[in-house]
Order: structure tokens, then C-alpha cells, then sequence
């Protein structure tokens, strides 16, 4: 039986545009309100036209869009002039989110989105209801009961407390605020008020100080607060096919991920949770991403160490993740201060050319460079372990790579003009995702990539 989304979809749509044409409406019929010129004039009826036009369009949509589930298929029916069916086999559906805002909650429905492999766009059924929700992810499943789910990680108030300050979101109150000095004046005509209260502000030491302490403490509570409703109730289970993911306390996000899907896992660290001992751990699927604001592709960005290494090893028991690893050899250090930097010549020249009363800055950023290749080489790391490949890449903020040999679609191995002379290769990979995710680690030993090689080709 072909169902339509709810007809609440209709009011909502009509509510984002009108939130999205707010800013038109405050310019024609508020900062123009006396004006009568035709071009105001004419834009204020093409206002009201495109506003009947877009709601007439809403309603269309919403009755045009059909889906059904039937042998075994998702058939997708829409198309307002054109009329278009999409056909969508169950198992081609390997990952699943569910996106629970509040306005949602208030009427008991979600957001689900059903990602599909290869170069297919994901199906997204907007504002269903939470039983009909459960209904489509228990098809896809083979059954309508819920299986158990293990509780791997419970976020606590502690550990959203350290990732509100690693998070860094308290320094969003700095935007916000020079929006606030440059717009003021303008906004409500006070005639170069602000600026004269900031200049008699920053010129007494006994009012900056006390301001500049509220100031951290607003932004500090601000980013703790906002930590708290993106990550609140979060939570990372799992079953025996299924993992699952789940944040967000006014809006929730649940993300369904198959475990077979998984084509790698990759650890991330930024040099701040390297100092606090913490990590980001990404799932690499096959499949299409989903929704980019979603961000569910991820575990809790803020675990630490230890800890991430139990939570995968318990989700993925095939990922044996090792930190002693390998590290690339004395002459790859020489061949990456060696390599030209396009960016320190261009640079050069430009300051030799318009400003050579600083020609210091070249010495100074070539010593920068070439300290940041000492710590991309001292930082490289790759491990060949069983049926699984490490690579470890990054200089400030670090990546460590773990992979399936099973899952690499294609591997490159290059030598370029000096590896050649120093007798090291560059080796690359693919892994299934979209887009496809490469992975590199360069000047390894030309014997390691010929034992990589040999390595993949064994595959089965």
C-alpha cells in the first residue's frame, strides 16, 4: 500500500520558507516601508507571489511523494510535472539515519534517511511517524522485533565538561561579539556609540579586566551548554549485525550502521586531545554518507584512548588495533627537507618583489616548513599486522588508519624522481565509500612496498 509523508510535512515546509524570507520581508517592508519606488513596489508584489507559489509547490510535493514496501523493494514514487519511481532492493540499504528534532518530538515523528551503496542518492523520508520509523528499520533488519542491543558508552556530565573546553566552542562568542561592535551602529543609528564605549572600555584597565573575566566565563558556560545539547544522551550500542549511535537532547540523531559495511576505522587527533589523551574515532561505510549536518559517521568525538580502543575492539572484535607501529627510515627524513616547497618560493619572490624590507619572513617561514616535515616524518607510522594494514600520517593533528585487506578496492605504489635515488615508494590506497576515501603513506622503503604488494595481492 503506497504511503504518503505526514501532512504536518506540508506546515513545516511553509514555516521554513518563511523563516528563510525573513530577512527579504525586513528589507521590503520595514527598512523601505515609506518608500515608493516601482522597484520596491514590484519586489513586494513578487514577494507575495513567490510566497504562493512556493506554498502551492509544498502542497504538490507532499502529494506526488509515495513510497511502499513490496517484495522485498522500496518503490519511491514523486514528480510534480515529470513523474518519476525508483526502485530500491532491501539489501542494497546498508546504513540508516533517524534525525529527531525537537519541533519532531512534539508530534512523535522523525526524519529517516536510508543510505544505499555505490553512486545512488539516499532515500529520506521527512517527518514519519516514530512507530512507522520502527516499522521500516525492523524490515530492513528481516524482522519487526528489536534485537538486544549492548551498551558500549554512556557519555557523563565529566566527560562532556572536558569536551565543551577541547571542543573549544567557548571562542564562538568571539564572532558573535565583532558582529555585535560593526553592526550596532548602523543597525539602530546610535551614532558611533559603540565604538566610543569600546575606546573608554579598553582604555581603563579596572573595567577591561572584570569584563574580559565575564566575557570567559559567559563563552565557557555558553560552549558547555552547547556541548551538552549536541552530545547529551549519547550513546554507542550495538547487536549482532547493527551498530548504533545515538545523540542529542532537543534534537536526537540515531545512526544504524552494518557492521559488515565497515571498511575501516580511523582514528583522529587534533593536538589538543593528543595533550588530554583523547581521540575521534570515524567509521569509513560503504554507502553514501547521509546528511552532512548529521555528522553520525563518527563516534563520540571526545573518547579517550583507552577507552576507544575497548569500544571498537567490542564493536568490530576483527580490529586489532596495535600503537607500536613501524617507522619510516633515516634518508625518508633527508628527502622531505629536500623536496622544493612551491609555497616558500612563491612566497619568496612576492616578498622580494613588493615588500624586501622584510625579507626576513623568508628565512623565518622556510624554518617553519621545514619543521613541520621533521614532525610529519617523526609522526608517520605504518604496520602490516595479519590481514590488516596501520597507517599513522599528520603533522599537528594526527590520522590513524586501520584497514581490512578485504576492504581495499585498489592500491597505487609510485616512485617519483629523488625516491627513486634514495630507493623508497609511495603507497596508496582506496576504500569503498562516497566519495572514496584514499589513504597514502610516502617514502617508505622500495622493500616494504614490495612486500605490500605481495601483501594485497593474496587477498581473497
Amino acid at each position: 500500500m503506497k504511503k504518503r509523508l505526514h501532512p504536518v510535512r506540508v506546515l513545516f515546509s511553509i514555516i521554513h520558507l518563511l523563516k528563510n524570507l525573513f530577512f527579504p520581508a525586513i528589507f521590503l517592508f520595514v527598512i523601505h516601508s515609506a518608500s515608493e519606488a516601482k522597484w520596491v513596489i514590484w519586489g513586494r508584489y513578487g514577494f507575495f507571489a513567490f510566497i504562493l507559489i512556493s506554498m502551492i509547490g509544498a502542497v504538490l510535493t507532499w502529494w506526488t511523494f509515495r513510497y511502499e514496501f513490496r517484495e522485498q523493494t522500496l518503490h519511491v514514487h514523486n514528480g510534480i510535472f515529470v513523474k518519476s519511481e525508483r526502485h530500491v532492493p532491501l539489501e542494497r540499504i546498508q546504513n540508516a539515519h533517524r534525525h529527531t528534532s525537537f519541533f519532531y518530538k512534539l508530534f512523535r515523528m522523525t526524519s529517516l534517511s536510508l543510505e544505499t551503496g555505490g553512486d545512488e542518492a539516499s532515500v529520506k523520508l521527512d517527518m514519519i511517524l516514530l512507530k512507522e520509523a520502527d516499522r521500516i528499520e525492523g524490515m530492513l533488519k528481516g524482522e519487526i522485533e528489536q534485537d538486544i542491543r549492548r551498551i558500549h558508552f554512556k557519555v557523563t556530565n565529566r566527560e562532556l565538561f572536558k569536551a565543551s573546553f577541547t571542543s573549544l566552542s567557548f571562542f564562538t562568542i568571539i564572532p558573535i561579539l565583532a558582529s555585535v561592535y560593526f553592526t550596532m551602529d548602523d543597525f539602530f543609528k546610535l551614532g558611533g556609540l559603540t565604538r566610543e564605549v569600546a575606546d573608554y572600555v579598553m582604555a581603563a584597565l579596572w573595567l577591561l579586566i572584570p569584563i574580559i573575566f565575564a566575557l570567559f566565563i559567559f563563552g565557557a558556560a555558553a560552549g558547555i551548554i552547547t556541548t551538552y545539547l549536541r552530545y547529551g544522551n549519547f550513546g554507542i550500542m550495538s547487536d549482532d549485525e547493527r551498530i548504533y549511535l545515538k545523540k542529542g537532547v532537543l534534537n536526537e540523531t540515531l545512526f544504524t550502521i552494518t557492521k559488515e559495511k565497515v571498511q575501516a576505522v580511523k582514528w583522529k587527533q587534533s593536538l589538543l586531545k593528543q595533550w588530554f589523551g583523547l581521540v575521534e574515532v570515524e567509521l569509513i561505510s560503504a554507502g553514501n554518507v547521509g546528511e552532512e549536518e548529521l555528522g553520525t559517521n563518527s563516534l563520540f568525538p571526545f573518547l579517550p584512548v583507552k577507552e576507544a580502543a575497548r569500544i571498537v575492539e567490542e564493536l568490530l572484535p576483527e580490529y586489532k588495533i596495535k600503537m607500536e607501529m613501524e617507522q619510516l627510515p633515516r634518508n625518508a627524513l633527508w628527502i622531505k627537507l629536500m623536496r622544493p616547497s612551491y609555497l616558500w618560493i612563491i612566497t619568496t619572490i612576492i616578498l622580494l618583489w613588493w615588500q624586501p624590507v622584510y625579507w626576513y619572513a623568508s628565512p623565518i617561514l622556510l624554518m617553519l616548513l621545514l619543521f613541520g616535515r621533521w614532525l610529519e616524518f617523526k609522526r608517520a607510522r605504518y604496520l602490516i599486522n595479519g590481514s590488516f594494514l596501520q597507517i599513522k600520517s599528520g603533522i599537528f593533528s594526527t590520522e590513524l588508519l586501520v584497514t581490512n585487506r578485504e576492504k581495499i578496492q585498489e592500491i597505487d605504489v609510485k616512485e617519483g624522481l629523488l625516491q627513486q635515488k634514495w630507493n623508497l615508494s609511495t603507497i596508496r590506497i582506496a576504500n569503498r565509500a562516497k566519495p572514496v576515501h584514499y589513504a597514502a603513506m610516502m617514502d617508505v622503503p622500495v622493500s616494504v612496498a614490495g612486500a605490500f604488494y605481495d601483501w594485497y595481492a593474496k587477498r581473497e
